[in-house]
């Protein structure tokens, strides 16, 4: 990785608080479950409510003219149920669609290589940033694109699920997606673009020493390699370095394990609260960091594509003692998701909880405000967001 002026690209009970849910491309979403242990929960239905559901499905039984398959119907009754929810991070996931979500928290798949999110002022998906290396980053694929049809098939009113399900598909398979890119807030282009399916790394990993003093590390995303390769960066960098500041960039990080974060938290702030949730009922539930610290000033850079556990990470950081943020507001997304088992092997994703930093600030829908509000000039080759970082960072030592 190079710093001289190249630009820096801005389900189961509990085995994670925030994940990213992938396949050929990545939804941004955070949930509670154990390493898909997934829990079996059974509910038993009323039988006051629905009835007209039950009444429907009696005159299809009997009158209607055409055969149908009863679990295409079913599910398709989910799905409507929880899309007039008119809530992103709230779905249901099949059979075939929890199998894939059990493959691709491995860290690798076959795909076009996109994350994922919904912009909700616009109702539409959205690229959060395409993979390095990816088919979607060979194409020209940009972070803000839209994404308006697959494979001619409109997909704007679809959920997050669905749309990563139509692009899904086997490697050296092909699938056509139309975007829409926009140069102003009424201006933009519509494109499409015919990528090619194959293997894809997903969580690249990057650092380096800056001003000979500096430990600079960029997160692509909080998978489970993350903390193995945070401590051995510092181990690398700190062979023949002093280092005497950190500066860790989560932009366009659409978030990943909590867990993960967590203990990268933990490792570099002193006791105190990580983060805290408040659920339906009101009840708290609270992350802690133990005495163990870095001992080193932070800055976090961040910018509009910084979501999730992205965001614990720098409400965290921001509200120590020894850290800041440098960049542009964050995404947003301060939310979490659980996995429900209906008891066949197929599951619901709902939001259970909002999550707040250590010191009360809301996230969701708000984001994680810098402290030093920096815009990255696309017209120039320099990083203008990371120059302040060290200029900020250079202070706090």
């Amino acid at each position: 990785m190079n710093s001289n002026g190249q630009k820096r690209g801005s389900a189961g009970e509990t085995i994670l608080w925030m994940i990213i849910t992938a396949a050929t491309v990545f939804v941004v979403t955070s949930f509670q479950h154990t390493k898909m242990t997934l829990g079996n929960d059974q509910y038993v239905a009323s039988e006051a409510k629905f009835q007209k559901l039950e009444k429907v499905l009696k005159v299809l039984e009997d009158e209607f003219l055409f055969e149908y398959d009863e679990t295409e119907l079913e599910e398709a009754a989910i799905r409507g149920m929880l899309d007039g929810l008119e809530e992103p991070y709230t779905s249901y996931f099949n059979l075939d669609e929890t199998e894939e979500f059990l493959t691709e928290t491995e860290g690798e798949y076959e795909g076009v290589g996109m994350y994922l999110a919904v912009d909700t002022v616009k109702n539409l998906p959205i690229v959060l940033l395409p993979i390095k290396n990816s088919p979607a980053e060979e194409a020209g694929i940009l972070p803000g694109d839209y994404i308006l049809e697959i494979d001619g098939k409109d997909v704007t009113a679809a959920s997050l699920e669905e749309v990563a399900s139509s692009v899904k598909g086997k490697a050296n398979s092909t699938v056509t997606v139309k975007f829409r890119r926009y140069s102003s807030e009424t201006e933009y282009t519509e494109f499409e673009k015919t990528l090619t399916r194959r293997k894809v790394e997903l969580y690249p990993f990057e650092y380096e020493v800056m001003n000979d003093n500096i430990a600079y590390i960029k997160f692509e995303s909080f998978d489970e390699k993350a903390v193995d390769n945070f401590e051995k960066a510092l181990k690398e960098m700190s062979k023949t370095n002093e280092i005497k500041g950190l500066i860790i960039d989560v932009r366009n990080n659409p978030g990943g394990l909590l867990t993960t974060a967590g203990e990268i938290i933990d490792s570099l702030l002193p006791t105190g609260v990580i983060t805290y949730t408040v659920d339906k009922k009101g009840e708290k539930e609270y992350m802690y960091s133990d005495s163990k610290s870095l001992n080193l000033p932070i800055v976090v850079i961040t910018n509009e594509n910084s979501a999730s556990a992205s965001e614990i990470m720098a409400a965290a950081i921001q509200d120590s003692e020894n850290g800041c943020t440098v960049g542009t507001t964050t995404y947003g997304k301060g939310l979490v998701q659980k996995f429900k088992s209906l008891g066949d092997g197929t599951y619901i994703k709902l939001t259970i909880a909002e999550y707040f930093s250590p010191k009360g600030n809301k996230i969701n829908e708000i984001g994680v405000i810098p402290n030093y509000e920096v815009l990255d000039n696309t017209e120039t080759e320099a990083d203008e967001q990371l120059e302040k970082a060290l200029e900020v960072i250079a202070n706090m030592i």
